[in-house]
């Protein structure tokens, strides 16, 4: 019996023991899934000046020409202002190489777009709207006409977010704002407010940049946390569960092998009862019909528990 009680003490410290040793897996393999390598890292851009230079120049007959740089160098962008009367024409070309390209074109529409996110909206939450101020200026100064407007979102490798487009009449300057809505799933980050007018090409375009914050307060990747999280604690579980499994099966074993052992122990019981039995009739503490009696119902006790 003492046997037995401490072997049922022992598997009670086994199954107080297993929980213990699942919250100690959870708690390493959480800090290895968690514990992610963090990349640092500084850019830094080339420094950009803005020139500007009056060129002033009034004429009333047709000719070319030429504006020469007074600061040379690698030129980013340009952009040139002016008007042109109703009755005359003008074209602007920048040459690089001994190639021309047309930056202005006055037979044709075109327009300065200036895009301004507005500045309650320059941080916004996901799912919220984000209204911007647009401003259109047709740059030849005359000729009105309906022009396509495109409002888009885009991140900042161009892919395109959201968008909408309308069409708008502008006789020289046309203002006024758009909403647009930001999608609920997109990540937090800088994101860029474009607008592009066209006829039947792209006449004038403009951007403005703004931010899109969590709704929530914990970050955006903590999702991946919360799964990874899960499956530690299912793996803990089905751990846990078979623990017990394992300790089941092993109880179940012990109590086989115990009703296996126990005819044997009676067996040897009824044994040492006969050979007492014998040594008592031989000592003549009993007669002999009792001997005979005892010993027969012995040997019947000991046959039943062999079979």
């Amino acid at each position: 019996m003492s046997k037995i009680k401490s072997d049922k003490k022992q598997k009670n410290y086994s199954i107080q023991f297993v929980p213990i040793v699942a919250v100690i897996i959870l708690i390493v393999l959480g800090i290895i899934i968690f514990n992610k390598p963090v990349i640092t890292g500084k850019v830094i851009e080339g420094q950009q000046i803005i020139y500007s230079e009056n060129l002033n120049i009034q004429k009333n007959e047709s000719g070319t020409y030429e504006w020469q740089v007074k600061n040379p160098g690698s030129i980013k962008s340009l952009k040139a202002t002016g008007s042109v009367t109703s009755n005359g024409t003008a074209k602007v070309y920048i040459e690089k190489n001994g190639t021309k390209y047309l930056l202005f074109d006055s037979t044709k529409q075109l327009f300065d777009v200036e895009v301004h996110v507005l500045p309650e909206y320059k941080k916004i939450f996901q799912g919220d709207e984000m209204l911007m101020q647009i401003t259109l200026l047709n740059v030849r100064g005359f000729g009105s006409g309906n022009v396509n407007v495109k409002y888009s979102i885009k991140d900042l490798k161009g892919n395109l977010i959201a968008s909408q487009q309308e069409p708008i009449f502008v006789e020289t300057r046309a203002k006024f704002i758009r909403k647009l809505e930001i999608p609920a799933e997109i990540a937090p980050g800088t994101y860029t407010a474009a607008v592009e007018a066209s006829t039947n090409v792209v006449v004038g375009s403009g951007s403005d940049t703004f931010e899109v914050m969590s709704k929530y307060k914990y970050p955006h990747e903590l999702r991946y946390y919360l799964i990874g999280f899960a499956v530690l604690v299912a793996l803990a579980i089905v751990f846990i569960l078979a623990v017990r499994g394992l300790m089941a099966l092993r109880k179940k074993k012990t109590m086989t092998e115990l009703k296996e052992k126990m005819p044997l122990e009676r067996i040897r019981k009824l044994e040492g009862e006969l050979r007492a039995l014998e040594e008592a009739h031989k000592s003549g503490f009993i007669s002999k019909e009792s001997f005979k009696k005892e010993r027969e119902r012995i040997g019947e006790r000991i046959r039943a528990e062999k079979k």
